[in-house]
């Protein structure tokens, strides 16, 4: 159970300390990743510099508040899942977030029931979910085979899209994980010139070169 939030990486944005640990604490049980922040400025850095996959934003932030982290996030992928935790009820707040295209809208307190509810779901709908979501506003539809950054889109071989997925549930690869993309071993000069083509079709600095390890995703 919970196998497709185990592949995950979700932002999870609180300025309240106590609730934030409690509720980083079981988010780390489900995730891949947690990456936590108490205020939007934060948030909003790790976004742009890391792989997010999903997000959980409180409304009440220091700084620009939650729905302002939410338009920018937004600006920069209108796909992500994002679960608004907020104490308003108010109809404004509630439309605006229609607007958003938000996927959940959680009113406090978010008690560990509320929370297992919306893992569950979003363990459901994730399942569903044809898109990766890599850092530099990067989206891989794997049905499609095709990536696409800013405005543009690439089509994606099946070896590319497979190392692309690789990189996206590990954040790094090693020439080891890449022979299984060749029916014989390659050699390192075919692996070099595979990867070459492949930057080609990417943003750049999207893939690293990591001495003794191989090859890493921007943010890991």
């Amino acid at each position: 159970m919970y196998s497709i939030l185990q592949t995950k990486n979700v932002l999870y944005v609180e300025d309240d300390k106590t609730v934030h640990e409690n509720i980083k604490g079981i988010l780390s049980e489900f995730f891949n990743k947690v990456i936590s922040c108490e205020n939007g400025e934060e948030a909003w850095l790790k976004f742009k510099s890391q792989k997010v996959d999903l997000a959980i934003v409180d409304i009440e932030l220091p700084g620009f508040n939650g729905l302002e982290l939410i338009k920018k996030i937004r600006s920069e992928n209108t796909d992500i899942p994002i679960v608004v935790v907020s104490a308003y009820t108010k109809t404004d707040y509630l439309l605006e977030s229609v607007e958003l295209k938000l996927d959940k809208y959680i009113v406090k307190p978010l008690t560990s029931r509320k929370l297992y509810e919306l893992l569950m779901k979003l363990e459901s709908e994730l399942g569903e979910n044809t898109q990766i979501n890599l850092p530099l506003n990067a989206t891989i539809d794997t049905v499609k085979s095709t990536i696409s950054f800013d405005d543009q889109k690439h089509a994606l071989t099946h070896r590319e899209l497979k190392m692309m997925e690789m990189l996206a549930e590990k954040g790094a690869v090693t020439y080891e994980d890449l022979y299984q993309l060749w029916s014989e071993i390659p050699t390192d000069n075919a692996i070099r010139s595979f990867v070459k083509q492949l930057r080609k079709k990417l943003p750049d600095g999207l893939i690293k070169v990591r001495s003794k390890i191989g090859y890493v995703l921007e943010g890991n």
